[in-house]
């Protein structure tokens, strides 16, 4: 009987040499995709594309100078040598050169394209590119939006976060209920709204807001809320995971769960009409059982489906509540060839209103003596920022926000398209910032404000006080300009000691240009022609800095009548009150 042409043991072989080819060929390409595009410019390091290509390249050097090697071993190296002696220092020189090229001027061109520097940095360079300061107080551009035009109100209780700030402690961490008072989160948020509105209590400010976006957006007079109409609420969840244990900052589940309490029980919004959303990150589970226990439909929409590691919901046991994040295109840029970027979810498209629930946070600094991350890729992380994570490739957007990448003074901005976008900003009823913990980069610990008016410790880092504050507008640009003015006064008389004495908030170039482009986008400093919706934008809010850190006034403050810019309310509530 003829054996047959095709056996077990030829299939074998085969799979074993395709496997090893495939390998071989996938290795082999990431090197060379890698080095075609890093070394002409070494920022493209911090492309998704080099990130995911660069352990592959990595682990394909190693085995093929690892193979070489093993050619020339001792045993053979004699005979190859006295036979082929130039062909085989040729070859052996080449491989090192290789090795220690990819060990040492690799990692280095990567280092220096994040703009990274260890605390274990035997020798330390100082970062450059973080010079921004603020232009002339009091000098407003844009036009003023809100109830009342440029108002922002911030308040403050210290006993709100009361953290030990033991941040490598995974069994103590601020978003804890004993860390965090949600009660008096709930008290700083309903004390913003009312004083944001005029109104004499939390449900006729709601009605006051939807009233006002509803009048001025969509051109329905005295028109509030509907029973049917959907809203979502926007978290940053920057460093958020299924089964998050660490101390980094992201949003409070206590401000999410104040927000989402306003609006079942003040703005009558139906549960299930109720949308907490970030798209390209995995809800934390604190926050999911913090809105659950009071509120069982809310709906939650994050990056992909519910994992294991996510806790059911406490009520239905199960996962009904989380969805999934369905991509369509909703977005367009005035500027820029972006593709997936314009892709938002289908659930955000068919919502009504959406609040912009941010954090008070920088986005870049360049040291790692606590957080080991890149730099970030632009100055400040608030509102504008957070819909970074209301679409599917915010990588797309980077570099051109980035000034070591390609952004310049005065670059087109994306955040004014997603400030401007129907689907967006151009739905978007209210403006908050979460400062219960605040933070310095995109990936940071909580941080302490040491100046004016919070004055915390600072040192040593494990102690209770923290920023403690909430702010709210119906202005997006006034609202980041406050926000932008509290964090630079924090950067002053601020350092590290140590490490260096470096400063420990620091500003990128170009800090507030985008706040400009968002002012005047009819007139913007870029020179693009901003447009949405067929039509040209018109200004998104007002931008000003304030006189000085202690006073914080801005030109409405200085003079009600005649001032066109910003109106800033601080209210200390607790202990800061009595002592006021």
């Amino acid at each position: 009987m003829k054996k047959p042409f095709i056996t077990s043991k030829w299939i074998l072989s085969l799979t074993r040499i395709t496997r090893k080819t495939s390998l071989f060929i996938i290795g082999l390409g990431a090197l060379i995709w890698f080095l075609i595009r890093v070394i002409p410019k070494p920022s493209r390091a911090t492309y998704p594309c080099q990130q995911a290509a660069f352990p592959i390249a990595s682990a394909f050097v190693v085995w093929l100078t690892g193979t070489i090697s093993s050619l020339f071993a001792l045993k053979k190296l004699k005979k190859a040598f006295a036979e082929h002696r130039f062909a085989t220092s040729v070859i052996a020189g080449v491989s090192m050169i290789v090795l220690i090229g990819w060990l040492t001027v690799m990692p280095n061109s990567i280092q220096s394209a994040f703009g990274i520097n260890t605390a274990n940095d035997t020798t330390f360079v100082p970062a450059k590119g973080f010079d921004w300061t603020p232009g002339a107080s009091n000098k407003p551009v844009g036009i003023a939006r809100g109830i009342y035009p440029g108002r922002v109100v911030m308040s403050r209780n210290p006993e709100a976060a009361k953290w030990a700030g033991k941040w490598r402690d995974h069994n103590d961490q601020w978003w804890l209920d004993k860390n965090t008072d949600v009660d008096k989160v709930s008290e700083m948020l309903s004390v913003n709204l009312l004083k944001l509105t005029g109104a004499e209590s939390d449900q006729d400010a709601w009605e006051k807001i939807f009233q006002y976006y509803n009048k001025n957006t969509r051109g329905l007079n005295t028109r509030g809320y509907k029973p049917n109409e959907i809203v979502a609420v926007k978290i940053n969840l920057n460093n958020s995971s299924g089964n998050k244990s660490d101390n980094l900052i992201d949003a409070s589940p206590q401000s999410v769960l104040a927000m989402v309490r306003q609006l079942v029980k003040e703005a009558h919004v139906p549960q299930d009409k109720i949308i907490v959303y970030d798209a390209r990150r995995t809800i934390a589970p604190a926050i999911l059982t913090e809105v659950w226990r009071e509120f069982k439909d809310v709906r939650f929409v994050q990056e992909r489906t519910a994992g294991s590691e996510q806790p059911i919901n406490p009520t239905y046991g199960d996962h009904h509540g989380i969805e999934a994040s369905d991509w369509q295109e909703g977005l367009s840029y005035s500027a820029g060839n972006f593709r997936e970027a314009k892709q938002i979810p289908r659930q955000i498209i068919e919502a009504t209103y959406l609040v912009n629930l941010a954090i008070l946070k920088t986005h870049s600094y360049p040291y790692n003596f606590m957080e080991d991350s890149g730099d970030g890729e632009t100055g400040i992380s608030m509102s504008g920022k957070n819909h970074f994570g209301s679409i599917k490739a915010p990588w797309e957007l980077h570099a051109i926000i980035n000034p070591h990448r390609e952004a310049r003074k005065n670059e087109y901005s994306p955040l004014v398209d997603m400030a401007s976008s129907p689907n967006l900003g151009g739905k978007t009823i209210l403006f908050v910032l979460d400062g219960l913990y605040s933070g310095r980069k995109w990936k940071s610990y909580p941080i302490h404000f040491p100046n004016p008016p919070f004055n915390n410790k600072a040192t040593p880092y494990e102690n209770p006080e923290w920023p403690s504050c909430m702010l709210a507008s119906l202005d997006e640009v006034a609202l980041e300009s406050v926000g932008l003015d509290i964090l630079y006064a924090q950067s002053k008389n601020n350092v590290e000691p140590t490490y260096h004495n470096v400063p420990r908030i620091m500003f990128r170039a170009c800090t507030d240009d985008f706040l400009y482009e968002m002012a005047t986008p009819d007139k913007a400093p870029s020179g693009t022609k901003y447009i949405q919706g067929g039509k040209p934008v018109k200004s998104l809010g007002v931008h000003e800095h304030w006189d000085n850190d202690r006073s914080m006034r801005y030109s409405r403050n200085l003079d009600p009548k005649k001032g066109s810019g910003i109106e800033f309310i601080y209210i200390p509530l607790g202990s800061l009150a009595q002592k006021n």
